[in-house]
């Protein structure tokens, strides 16, 4: 193929990428393994999910927040909004540079970091991991984006996220060398679900993507459609 064709060659969707990401895990840690990664992560979200009375979803007001950067300083919604630059803010809570998933979807999108542009959209992403923007991060490498540091999960339990896996999966992973106590900033395993949030110019949340099975990310062309319905 051409280099020509290779650039106009339509992108792989999301959703292939991480179920090939899964086959691959399987093959590599085994089914009973997986099994108990997937079921120790997944069932715990669940249960927290419907156990929120605090959820945010389109329609609502997004909860305010300030919080420090990865890279230095602070990054406050509530200033964010007031100087009103943007037609609409992405906001992705990132469970931490360990999650392949994650890493999957955010490269997903900087691919379509031109597109969020154009549709005069920011984005930001949200994590409990002490130094996010470092090491094996998929944002770490000119991202342009804040990585915002979530001591405690505390924002994300301001969106009705926060969850803890069962010790089983968590045996799992610090049996690969992973323990999250040494790698979040307040030292615990507690997780966001992934979610990802539109907010409008005024503050409300025009689009809201949330879903226990952390193996389940939007497309990047659906944010970017959303976001361009609220360019301005």
């Amino acid at each position: 193929m051409s280099e020509e064709g290779a650039r106009t060659r339509p992108a792989v969707p999301l959703a292939a990428s991480l179920a090939q990401f899964t086959e691959k895990l399987i093959a590599r840690r085994g089914v009973e393994q997986s099994n108990v990664l997937f079921g120790g992560q997944i069932g715990p979200a669940t249960k927290a999910l419907s156990a929120r009375t605090n959820a945010i979803g389109v329609g609502d007001k997004a909860p305010h927040f300030s919080l420090p950067m990865a890279e230095g300083g602070m990054w406050s919604l509530g200033e964010h909004l007031a100087l009103g630059e943007y037609g609409s803010l992405v906001v992705v809570f990132y469970r931490g540079t360990w999650c392949t998933y994650c890493n999957l979807y955010l490269r997903g999108l900087l691919e379509v970091r031109s597109q969020l542009s154009d549709a005069n959209a920011a984005l930001i992403a949200v994590s409990p991991e002490a130094a996010p923007a470092s090491g094996d991060d998929a944002s770490a490498e000119d991202a342009r984006f804040p990585v915002l540091i979530d001591h405690g999960g505390k924002v994300a339990e301001q969106y009705g996220l926060t969850f803890e896996m069962n010790d089983a999966a968590k045996n799992v992973l610090k049996s690969s060398g992973l323990d999250l106590e040494k790698r979040n900033a307040d030292g615990r395993w507690i997780l966001p679900v992934p979610g990802t949030f539109v907010i409008d110019r005024s503050g409300s949340v025009a689009y809201a993507h949330v879903d226990a099975d952390y193996r389940t990310r939007p497309e990047p062309q659906e944010i970017v459609a959303m976001c361009r319905s609220l360019r301005s």
